[in-house]
């Protein structure tokens, strides 16, 4: 991607323009633009919508030739059409919980929408995540099944129940249209973190999803949750790392990061954190304090992996490119976290992964061989992944 046009579509990636940005970027349009591959670029990273919106504000999109114009245009509208009917479809479901007394909370999607964005419909969610109690999880299931909410399987559902750390519910919001719920009792499965989610249900705020109560995490534990998102998603796809740099201007004044980099060392995300950091600063001028970022930083030895990894290039890679969930950042995954304990345990999951991860969750009692043969094409598709180079 040439730099101009990498340039102007992270300048793009604001919820608000000040002057200052606008001048930036009107020198920007100047340039010569691959408008195509901007609204390629956009779509994939799930930031169309607010380029969109941007070049709307800047008068900007009759500049754009008609093709990616109308390219932008679509996906724009799509990522509307599909964020109203999901939050018709949350309103549903947290409204049928209130009901029955559980108390969800919203994570990501219309809770950060809402609270950074003056228009939620700009920014797209895949999914619906709710975090409640691990008590709760059956009797929230049976409470959501009447609403068509099922998982795609009784054996998927005992094994996430036992395995994972969230059940996974399908359903439709429209005929045709289907959503995917998830229901979290945790925000990690393999205790990489130690999160201390009754606490962070204590600081949970109230808001309202289509007129029904809501809580969702306070600003400095929704920061943590998405360094701790970003890492699942080896920081491919802007949207993510946008939100990062909103709620950071959103909240610059009032942030508690005494609370935050405490929480973030008792936790052991003290390097996901100043990474998602420094990231936001870097690439989207997010105003972060120095002295955070001091108090976060890792070893000299850690910065140079990391910064060696996540370049900008790699960063607007498309999301399509992905391999099997493993490309050439995977590695980010590692080396993000604190301890060395932790870093051996999870290189050792990563490499073999128990069968039922790699198949499906029948597989659990798999011949050996039949085991063996997998995790031998996996990894070899990944090495090749690593190397860059294809596979057959």
């Amino acid at each position: 991607m040439d730099r101009a046009t990498a340039a102007l579509l992270l300048a793009l990636c604001r919820a608000e323009l000040p002057e200052t940005e606008r001048a930036r970027i009107a020198g920007l349009l100047d340039q010569p633009v691959d408008w195509s591959q901007l609204a390629n670029l956009a779509g994939l990273h799930g930031v169309v919508a607010l380029v969109r919106h941007n070049l709307l504000v800047l008068h900007a999109h009759e500049r754009v030739p008609f093709d990616p114009w109308e390219h932008i245009q679509q996906a724009a509208a799509q990522i509307s059409f599909d964020a109203m009917l999901q939050l018709r479809t949350l309103g549903r479901i947290v409204a049928a919980l209130q009901a029955a007394g559980i108390v969800p909370i919203v994570l990501k999607g219309y809770a950060l929408a809402s609270l950074l964005y003056a228009d939620p419909m700009l920014r797209p969610a895949a999914d619906i995540d709710l975090l409640v109690q691990r008590i709760e999880v059956e009797r929230a299931w049976a409470i959501l099944e009447p609403l068509g909410l099922l998982p795609p399987s009784k054996e998927h559902a005992e094994y996430q129940l036992a395995k994972s750390y969230h059940l996974s519910l399908l359903g439709d919001s429209v005929p045709g249209k289907p959503v995917l719920l998830e229901l979290h009792w945790a925000l990690e499965s393999r205790g990489l973190f130690s999160l201390d989610l009754e606490r962070w249900r204590a600081h949970s705020v109230p808001f309202e999803v289509e007129g029904v109560p809501a809580l969702r995490f306070s600003p400095e534990d929704m920061l943590l949750h998405l360094a701790l998102h970003m890492r699942k998603h080896r920081y491919v796809g802007l949207r993510w790392l946008c939100d990062v740099a909103e709620l950071l201007r959103r909240f610059q004044a009032t942030l508690n990061w005494p609370y935050v980099l405490e929480t973030a060392r008792q936790s052991g995300l003290k390097t996901l954190l100043h990474t998602t950091l420094v990231l936001a600063q870097e690439t989207l001028e997010a105003p972060v304090p120095q002295e955070a970022l001091e108090r976060l930083r890792p070893s000299a030895s850690r910065r140079y992996l990391l910064n060696a990894t996540l370049t900008e290039e790699a960063l607007l890679t498309p999301v399509e490119a992905e391999e099997a969930g493993w490309t050439r950042l995977a590695a980010v995954e590692i080396l993000l976290l604190d301890r060395p304990s932790t870093m051996w345990r999870e290189l050792r999951y990563r490499l073999m992964p128990p069968a039922e991860k790699l198949i499906d969750p029948s597989a659990a009692g798999a011949p050996l061989g039949q085991r063996l043969a997998v995790n031998a094409r996996r990894l070899a598709r990944r090495t090749a992944a690593l190397l860059g180079r294809p596979t057959s």
